[in-house]
């Protein structure tokens, strides 16, 4: 396979020295130039507040346990699911690229479905064909593949039994075996990969799930596999894929479960509900957010469940299940919120991302994209990733000034993976791009 390289749009932003010494930064001054490829750049943050009505009360937000228990998942994988963790807080610990280069990883078929990295490096997805891949991180060569009957939507989840989980459109989930890890691949060369000819992926479970499945799974720590499904059914299933329960939640999109982190399962619905399930499976309260649910939870540390309506309202609830505060967008939020000590992330279908105080939902800033944001990642160093269907793969400090942006190679339609050397990946309509080593 040959390595495809994208045109590459550094746009002005923070110097090296500057970023590395952690200086502060004015977010008003950067902004895309003309070289990201049209005549006018998205728009330059706007700095709203530093915490509302709280501003004048010193409050310390511990980070808490950000990302839940997560010995269900494969041991020294980077972001074995979606959001990187049970709780979907979107935090990693390695540090984001800090350069601003990209190539194109692997040309696949584009979709949804979002990268999962597993331990040794590879990366699971599936496909708007029908595939499930793994890619090696390196060259971008294509060691395995299975193929299903409908488009794969949803990211899978790596678990600690050495199995990928995938949800498909076609009704089955499926645990497939990861295989042997992949042999080295040189990444620096256009030259033919002389890896060897990738094989078909092991089923080791199958299950006919209730109906199609768009939502990413998660998993618990005693191995439990939870997954929501487009017919309006939350299941759970043992580690053979056995069935254990199932709930009705009304959902007919594919918002993604959480987990907090007493196992309470979290999931939206288009019925307009939040739901909190026990691990059992009897249903612990519903609360109507007023508007139909497409975005997936996301858990801070302190156990606040935060999710987005397609009324563009972003809510914060508590474990209990009461309203703490909603923040109105500009537009629908349907991705996956970001959060970590004392800042909720979250893009907006008005194509701006926001920074919003976890403490009473005052906006901290806003930044303008030229296309719609769904799901940010932030990095161990602070640092905000997100792609937009404008193109482009951004790189934010928590600040909201511009670190840097750059081109894929088509619009950006999945949530990012961080992987443990700090390099950003993201599936674009053409296949998978990579940002940084």
């Amino acid at each position: 396979m040959r390595l495809a390289w994208v045109g590459l749009a550094v746009v002005a932003g923070l110097g090296a020295a500057a970023a590395c010494a952690g200086e502060d930064e004015d977010p008003s001054t950067f902004g895309p130039d003309s070289d990201a490829g049209d005549d006018t750049g998205p728009g330059d943050p706007t700095i709203i507040g530093e915490g509302g009505g709280a501003s004048d009360v010193a409050v310390v937000v511990p980070p808490g346990d950000y990302c839940g228990d997560a010995g269900g998942l494969q041991a020294g994988a980077a972001w074995p699911l979606q959001g990187g963790c049970p709780t979907r807080a979107g935090r990693a610990t390695s540090a984001g690229p800090q350069g601003a280069r990209v190539r194109v990883l692997a040309e696949i078929a584009g979709g949804e479905s979002a990268p999962a990295i597993g331990a040794d490096g590879t990366l699971w997805i599936g496909s708007s064909d029908g595939t499930i891949y793994a890619i090696g991180s390196g060259g971008g060569t294509i060691l395995r593949r299975r193929k299903t009957s409908a488009p794969v939507r949803a990211t899978p989840a790596i678990t600690n039994a050495g199995l990928a989980i995938v949800a498909g459109m076609d009704g089955v989930l499926y645990a497939l075996d990861l295989g042997d890890p992949p042999v080295a691949e040189d990444a620096g060369t256009e030259e033919e990969d002389a890896a060897p000819p990738e094989t078909e992926t092991n089923v080791v479970h199958r299950a006919t799930l209730s109906g199609p499945a768009a939502a990413s799974p998660v998993i618990a720590p005693d191995g439990t596999i939870y997954v929501a499904t487009t017919d309006g059914k939350l299941a759970a299933y043992d580690p053979a894929l056995a069935l254990r329960w199932s709930i009705a939640t009304g959902d007919t999109f594919g918002s993604s479960p959480a987990l907090g982190q007493d196992g309470t399962i979290y999931v939206g619905s288009t019925d307009r509900a939040l739901h909190a399930v026990r691990p059992d499976g009897t249903s612990k309260w519903t609360l109507d957010l007023g508007a139909e649910i497409e975005s997936s939870p996301a858990v801070g540390g302190d156990g606040t469940i935060y999710v987005g309506t397609t009324s563009g309202t972003l809510a914060a609830v508590t474990p209990e299940g009461a309203l703490r505060w909603s923040f109105t967008a500009g537009g629908a939020i349907v991705g996956t919120p970001a959060v970590y000590a004392g800042t909720v992330y979250t893009g907006c279908e008005d194509m701006k991302v926001y920074a919003v105080s976890t403490i009473d939902g005052a906006a901290k800033w806003q930044y303008a994209t030229q296309g719609v944001v769904r799901t940010p990642l932030i990095a161990g160093g602070g640092e905000l990733y997100f792609g937009s269907s404008d193109g482009r793969v951004y790189a934010l400090t928590s600040k909201g000034g511009l670190f840097f942006a750059v081109i894929a190679k088509g619009p950006v339609t999945s949530a990012p993976a961080i992987s443990a050397n700090g390099a950003v990946y993201v599936a674009t309509e053409n296949g998978i791009s990579v940002v940084g080593p």
